[in-house]
């Protein structure tokens, strides 16, 4: 199980390394107190971007990782004494500002914890968010076996090796974990803190930018920690809530979304400060800010092909255009030809990722993975044949104002706030209208494009996060400064939304800190011997098998969490519910693939079933445990073709009989 101790001096590095790096860069570009806020995410951002080639060609070695790393750290060093005074302004934090950033520190405590396992009397149990950590299977492959990963998660004969998934965010988890010594586990629970901290900061230093008050960054803390309002309407009125609304889904507030997919919020926040380079660039020039533009454009790419791709490329068909207008006549050929290099690059560091990433949606088949079409909003109270039509508006009108109660209403009268007092862009120099663009292309592209790969829209509930941020952002800088009747009216909301959204708070912060309890909690804490027995007759290029069932109850919808969690070796088929995202396969050749895996593991294989998995599916190892039918009707047993190298009471461990090469047939006589 992960150490608390490691997993937070993982965390400690994360913090000290990133903001380092970030930090000359940030002052470059920011004035201060904004550029050190801001230090840690595009630390984050460039050192990752560059490192993952390097260490592709280099390998995952940790004197490799440490040399890479310590190169990042040393010029960053001899870049900050270059630059002593701007780093003396931004280091130069109020106590307020300082009390907040520390505030912030403990607040990514919560979603954080949600990674973690929490003690039980009867064993451990899980918070219900780690049902998404089960990528922890992707940060262990890369720091087991380097980049570009294979895919951990199947391992069929003539589908591609190498993982087709934006996993940058996992490969900078793998990183510090090379350099700490941290299992996988603990490195994600880390990065999901750093990532979490690293996105307050940025709304820290964007309210800064707006012109807020000192209270402001207090005020995002506030709005940030607020979930939804569905408990609260459905303790009301449980009748009227879920007949007038489809039921609760993976669209949330900051709190809901950082514990479920910190890797789609960590490219949020790549989208809001590469919209902030972009203005900078249209104001002042310069090619540093083309370069790290393009740098943070790729990583927001490289770490959420929903967020950092298609809502940051709907956004900068707006974006850009906006402030090619607004640049002064003699700088407007100078931004066209930066942002356009920048964009070069970017594309340039992210190519792999997109080439990966089409080659398996072209194997998936079924068309392209986006679909347009308004989200589905309204509940079974409302006729079939008017939702096509109703569901448009009641997407801005209830959907949004429920799910994102605390930010959604306060910060649309405050955008109005921001657009109407454009003096006060043109006096602190505050990129708004960018901004503003950049939120309506994010909750546009959550109201009217899908994404079909799998049976959720992963695509609708991450596309609203970089609108999450700014129209927090927006809130607490309107709240904070703003005496007028709008203004006022934006507090009350945001105080209303707050209040009415306390239930569910209180709910998801438990879930988050103790979790609910399971009824596999025993199992679950027997498992790590299991595991430590699997990876004895593993070797680390080697594929497992086991029940992708496994302690399925352990998690909300069934996931071969406890592989995924402890099992740190590639499986060769990890459940149904992984190969939709991670296997380049149609959904013919999914089922039938399942339908193999269920019977093997039910006892009831057919004649040639082992052999497939054997030769087919290469898995190298099988395990079996007392949860599996297959533990009273095994069979393996036959030894053909797996022989049994371990049994204990909670494990049998098969290994395949492997045939030396003089021995096998020609290929004609087989």
């Amino acid at each position: 199980m992960p150490s608390v101790e490691l997993t937070l001096a993982c965390a400690v590095a994360m913090v000290v390394v990133w903001t380092l790096v970030g930090l000359p860069i940030a002052s470059r570009l920011f004035a201060a107190p904004a550029a050190l806020l801001l230090a840690p995410a595009l630390g984050f951002a460039v050192q990752s971007v560059i490192a993952l080639p390097l260490l592709c060609w280099l390998g995952m070695s940790r004197p490799m990782v440490a040399v890479v790393t310590g190169a990042f750290v040393a010029a960053a060093v001899v870049a900050l004494g270059l630059q002593r005074a701007a780093v003396a302004r931004s280091l130069a934090l109020s106590p307020p500002l300082a009390v907040a950033v520390a505030a912030a520190a403990l607040l990514a405590l919560i979603p954080a914890s949600a990674a973690l396992p929490k003690p039980t009397p009867e064993g451990v149990t899980l918070a219900a968010s780690i049902f998404d950590h089960s990528k922890i299977a992707i940060v262990d492959e890369i720091r087991r076996a380097g980049v570009p990963p294979h895919n951990p998660f199947i391992g069929e004969v003539g589908a591609p090796e190498r993982l087709a998934y934006y996993y940058l965010w996992h490969f900078s988890a793998a990183v510090f974990a090379v350099l700490t010594g941290a299992s996988g586990w603990e490195a994600d629970a880390a990065l999901t803190w750093f990532t979490a901290f690293a996105s307050l900061v940025t709304m820290f230093g964007l309210v800064l930018r707006l012109g807020a008050s000192s209270a402001a960054p207090f005020l995002v803390l506030v709005l940030t920690a607020s979930a939804s309002l569905r408990a609260s309407l459905e303790w009301i009125a449980p009748s009227a809530a879920s007949a007038l609304l489809v039921p609760a889904s993976g669209l949330g507030p900051w709190l809901f979304q950082t514990a479920w997919a910190p890797q789609h919020l960590a490219s949020a926040t790549c989208v809001v400060l590469a919209c902030l380079v972009l203005e900078r660039m249209a104001r002042v020039g310069g090619w540093v800010a083309s370069g790290i533009f393009g740098l943070v454009a790729a990583a927001g790419y490289q770490t959420s092909i929903w967020v950092g791709g298609v809502v940051f490329a709907v956004g900068m068909l707006a974006v850009a255009p906006c402030l090619l207008w607004s640049a002064t006549h003699g700088r407007r050929l100078g931004f066209a030809l930066g942002a356009s290099a920048g964009a070069a690059l970017a594309l340039l560091f992210s190519l792999p990722f997109l080439l990966d990433q089409s080659a398996a949606a072209l194997a998936r088949g079924g068309g392209l993975p986006i679909a347009a079409g308004a989200v589905s909003v309204l509940g079974p109270a409302v006729p079939e044949s008017l939702k096509p039509f109703l569901d448009l508006p009641a997407y801005w009108l209830l959907y949004l104002p429920v799910e994102l109660v605390a930010i959604y209403p306060a910060g649309m009268v405050a955008l109005f706030v921001l657009v109407r007092h454009r003096r006060v862009e043109a006096a602190t120099q505050a990129p708004v209208m960018p901004l503003i663009l950049m939120t309506g292309a994010s909750l546009g592209a959550g109201w009217m494009l899908q994404s079909v790969v799998a049976y959720n829209n992963d695509l609708g509930w991450r596309a609203v996060l970089p609108a999450i941020l700014l129209l927090t952002a927006f809130a607490a800088t309107v709240i904070s400064r703003w005496r007028g009747t709008p203004a006022r009216v934006a507090g009350v909301l945001a105080t209303l939304g707050v209040a009415a959204a306390l239930p569910e708070t209180v709910e998801l912060v438990r879930e988050d800190l103790f979790a609910s309890r399971t009824p596999s909690e025993s199992q679950f804490a027997a498992s790590p011997p299991l595991w430590q027995a699997v990876r004895r007759h593993a070797a680390a290029d080697e594929r497992v098998a086991n029940n992708p069932a496994f302690l399925g109850n352990a998690t909300p919808w069934p996931v071969n969490i406890s592989w995924a969690l402890l099992g740190n070796r590639r499986s060769c088929y990890a459940g149904d519910d992984l190969a939709i995202a991670f296997a380049p396969a149609t959904a013919r050749h999914r089922a039938a693939t399942k339908a193999l895996f269920d019977r093997v593991f039910s006892g009831a294989p057919l004649a040639n079933d082992l052999s497939q998995l054997a030769d087919h599916y290469r898995c190298d190892v099988v395990v079996v445990t007392p949860q599996d039918e297959a533990w009273r009707h095994d069979p393996f047993e036959a030894g053909d073709p797996y022989r049994l190298v371990e049994t204990q009471d909670g494990w049998r461990i098969y290994r395949r009989i492997q045939i030396p090469a003089n021995q096998l047939k020609p290929r004609s006589s087989q």
